[in-house]
C-alpha cells in the first residue's frame, strides 16, 4: 500500500514568493504553496552564466635607439583610425616595437631625424622623429609614423592599406648641451598630412629621456631636465634680472646719500 506524502514530510527553501503563484506547467504534480514559501522540488533553476571582461591592451616596451647625433629612449602607442574590409571606420591600439632598428639619420647643424623601423621587408613600418635647434634649444618638431596594415596584425583591415600621421609641435624643449627626461604619458594628436586640423589618431610617450645634438659621439645622455621640474631656462634670466635691479638700486641710493652730504655742506659753509 503506498504512502502518502503530506505537506510536513515535503522538503522546502526558504525563498518568498507571489502566493498568488499558479502551478509550474509541465509537472504532473501541481507545486504546493505553504503560506509564502514554495517546495523546493517544484523550482525550476538556471545555471548563471558569466562573459569575462575582454584583458586590457598591454602597454608598450621601452626602446632605446641612438645614432651618432641622436640618443632616444621611450615607450610609443599609437591609437588610431583605419578602413575595414567593409568599408566602415575601427579603431586599434597599437604599440611601437621595442626591438625596431635605427634606420637611418640626419646630423645636420639645425635640424636632426632619426628613423627607425620594423616589419617585414615587403611592408616596412617606420618613425622618423624629427629635432630642430632654435634659440639654442633642443625640441621635437615632427613625428612621421608609416604603419602598413599587414593581416597578421589587422585581418579586418582593407586590403593595401597604409596609414601615415603626422605630428608637428614644439615639444620636448631643452635647453642645448642638455637631455630632455619625461616619466608620466604624453599624448600627441595625429593626422594624415601637415597642417591638417582633422585627428585621426594619438600617439602616446611615456619614460622619455631624449637628446639631439651630440658631437661627441657618445652614448650617454647629459645633464637631464625633467618636465615637471623648475625649468632652468626660466630661472636663469630671472635671477639675473633680480641681481641687477638690486646693483642699480643700491647705486641710485649711494648717489642720493652723497649728494645730500654734498649739498650740506655747502648750507654749513655759507
Amino acid at each position: 500500500m503506498p504512502v502518502r506524502r503530506t505537506e510536513q514530510d515535503r522538503p522546502f527553501c526558504m525563498k518568498l514568493v507571489n502566493p498568488q503563484l499558479k502551478p509550474v506547467p509541465k509537472r504532473p504534480t501541481p507545486s504546493k504553496i505553504i503560506g509564502f514559501f514554495i517546495a523546493c522540488d517544484d523550482l525550476m533553476l538556471s545555471p548563471i552564466t558569466t562573459t569575462p571582461a575582454p584583458a586590457p591592451f598591454p602597454a608598450p616596451d621601452v626602446g632605446v635607439w641612438n645614432s651618432s647625433c641622436i640618443i632616444v629612449h621611450l615607450a610609443a602607442q599609437l591609437n588610431f583610425t583605419y578602413e575595414t574590409k567593409d568599408n566602415k571606420n575601427a579603431s586599434r591600439l597599437y604599440n611601437i616595437p621595442a626591438d625596431a632598428k635605427v634606420e637611418d639619420s640626419n646630423c645636420a647643424e639645425l635640424s636632426q631625424t632619426i628613423h627607425l623601423a620594423w616589419g617585414p621587408v615587403d611592408a616596412i613600418h617606420s618613425m622618423v622623429l624629427q629635432f630642430d635647434l632654435v634659440n639654442k634649444s633642443s625640441e621635437l618638431k615632427q613625428i612621421y609614423i608609416t604603419l602598413p596594415l599587414t593581416s597578421d596584425h589587422f585581418p579586418d583591415a582593407k586590403d593595401n592599406q597604409t596609414i601615415q600621421l603626422i605630428h608637428q609641435g614644439d615639444d620636448f624643449v631643452t635647453p642645448a648641451k642638455m637631455s630632455y627626461h619625461c616619466t608620466r604619458a604624453q599624448k600627441f594628436n595625429l593626422t594624415e598630412i601637415m597642417q591638417d586640423s582633422k585627428i585621426l589618431g594619438t600617439i602616446t610617450l611615456s619614460n622619455v629621456q631624449a637628446e639631439a645634438f651630440i658631437t661627441d659621439n657618445r652614448n650617454t645622455f647629459s645633464t637631464a631636465m625633467d618636465c615637471d621640474g623648475p625649468k632652468t631656462m626660466d630661472i636663469v634670466p630671472i635671477a639675473v634680472g633680480i641681481a641687477m635691479a638690486a646693483l642699480i638700486l643700491i647705486v641710485l641710493i649711494s648717489y642720493l646719500c652723497a649728494r645730500r652730504r654734498s649739498t650740506s655742506r655747502g648750507y654749513m659753509s655759507f
